[in-house]
């Protein structure tokens, strides 16, 4: 009797404010089961922004991740990336060594060199985690929009389909290592999520606010019509 297939799932985790970095993660996380199944495992990929890993995934960390993101303005973060930066600041500034054991990652980079910061948001996260424990795959794919930039993506993209083949085929980590990884990065986050939350309330009661305005002027326009007629 053959043993049963064995699935496992591979998150693809981006930020992207143009839109490029969304198309490069959507792009491996397609190639993922192609590329790294085999006959005794099956493997898939769903891709979603960074965030939603924090707020949708419940922070739920499978061994191996892929993260493609670029910088925004000053090095800051991304669209879909700000909270997982957040996350990656408080690991550095708060020293959580070991936080992600055995949790491994690949990380493709996107910006323009035509400013000064356009490597800071990239930088900060392989820096938080690795200080974290985690263990990067492979070297950090610096996609430069000031260069041939799909080019690049792409070459990096056929470099690590074999390096993260190996990791497949390693023993998985132990669960509760996983679980650990998923209640630090739950524990870290939820310090600081009423900040996010604040900000949110504050731009729904600004929209509110607009559309009042909005449909009062509107409401004088038909009525001046009206009048008129």
């Amino acid at each position: 009797v053959l043993p049963e297939k064995m699935d496992e799932e591979i998150l693809v985790l981006y930020g992207s404010q143009t839109g490029s970095s969304e198309e490069a993660a959507i792009q491996i996380s397609d190639g993922i089961p192609s590329k790294l199944s085999c006959d005794e495992k099956k493997i898939t990929s769903r891709h979603m922004q960074l965030d939603d890993f924090i707020q949708r995934e419940d922070c739920k960390w499978p061994r191996l991740v892929v993260i493609v993101s670029s910088s925004y303005g000053v090095g800051a973060a991304p669209m879909g990336c700000y909270i997982f930066r957040q996350f990656c600041d408080e690991l550095i500034e708060q020293n959580r060594e070991n936080s992600l054991k055995n949790i491994k990652f690949a990380l493709l980079g996107l910006g323009d060199s035509s400013y000064t910061t356009f490597f800071d948001n990239p930088t900060t996260i392989d820096k938080a985690m690795i200080l974290a424990g985690a263990k990067r795959v492979g070297t950090v794919g610096k996609a430069d929009a000031s260069g041939d930039q799909l080019a690049i993506i792409a070459k990096w993209i056929d470099d690590i389909w074999p390096l993260l083949k190996q990791v497949i085929s390693e023993k998985p980590p132990c669960e509760d290592d996983l679980a650990n990884a998923q209640s630090i990065t739950q524990e870290i986050c939820n310090s600081f999520a009423a900040d996010f939350e604040d900000s949110d309330s504050s731009k729904n009661g600004q929209m509110s606010s607009f559309i009042y305005v909005a449909a009062a002027i509107v409401l004088c326009i038909i009525a001046i019509i009206l009048k008129r007629k």
